[in-house]
């Protein structure tokens, strides 16, 4: 997790979700807060510059986490250093449109199998981000069917030999849909679906654990629920995404790393303290 990574959601970003969390509009964002609407249309178009009582009003009004807002307005948003982890984990970065989405893998520093989280939008993309090392894949997950996640899904399975993918329904030919809660276990993981809808109609997290660990060793692969500094879009109920996101917060212990659809890896931590739709 060393360095800088682009972050997903702009301020830009967090004011237009919390407005529709809030279910208001642009004016009726600017009568509560007293800042011209003109100005936080400029904000939602990522041109703004807002002192630090705007910012405080804005959090008070949208609800949101004030700390993370405002770090993130001052392009100080925290990316912290990840726990030590007894095993490899390898973000695979693609570039999708304008931005980039993430797919993962995860081995014992010493194998050349590997598990697959993810594939990006095609499997040219991924393997061109493939570490040469991973010869093998022992399975694949996939946390949503979006086609910047998902699109490379069935060349990969055919590539490494797959019969089936493991994911979130509808229920397919080449997939083995995972129940909320239930587990799998692969490579020496330890795998469980977190069944989390809003980013998508039918969306899985993963909680991993790597059976031979013998101390706190979790990764959580967010999709497109959360992100480090955001959230995702909510396209099935107003605020599904941002309950099961304050859910998971509150619930994981914080040092799980997080290891999201798009941006930098992030923590539970990180997170619970930062992220401006945590509970302020």
């Amino acid at each position: 997790m060393k360095g800088v990574v682009p972050l997903e959601d702009e301020l830009g970003d967090v004011v237009e979700k919390a407005l529709k969390l809030m279910g208001w509009r642009e004016d009726e964002l600017a009568a509560r807060t007293g800042i011209e609407v003109n100005r936080i249309k400029d904000a939602l178009d990522y041109r703004y510059d807002f002192s630090s009582e705007e910012l405080a009003a804005l959090a008070r009004e949208l609800r949101l986490n004030e700390v993370g807002l405002r770090a993130l307005a001052e392009g100080r948003y925290p990316q912290p250093e990840a726990p030590g982890l007894a095993f490899g984990l390898h973000r695979l970065a693609m570039p999708y449109g304008v931005g980039v989405v993430n797919a993962y893998l995860l081995r014992h520093r010493s194998d050349r199998d590997a598990v697959l989280v993810d594939s990006g939008s095609c499997s040219r993309a991924l393997l061109a981000a493939w570490p040469e090392e991973v010869e093998h894949l022992q399975a694949h997950f996939v946390t949503h069917w979006d086609s910047d996640h998902a699109g490379g899904c069935r060349d990969t399975m055919a590539r490494f030999g797959l019969s089936y993918c493991l994911g979130p329904g509808p229920e397919r030919d080449f997939v083995r849909v995972m129940r909320d809660q239930e587990v799998v276990e692969s490579g020496g993981f330890r795998v469980q679906a977190l069944s989390t809808p809003g980013p998508a109609s039918e969306h899985h997290c993963y909680l991993v654990e790597w059976m031979g660990c013998r101390r706190s060793c979790r990764v959580l692969f967010s999709g497109d629920l959360f992100f480090c500094g955001s959230i995702g879009n909510d396209f099935c109920a107003r605020t599904a995404v941002r309950d099961h996101a304050r859910r998971l917060w509150n619930t994981l212990p914080g040092d799980t790393i997080v290891a999201p659809g798009h941006g930098p890896l992030t923590t539970v931590e990180n997170e619970r303290e930062f992220n401006p739709f945590a509970a302020s």
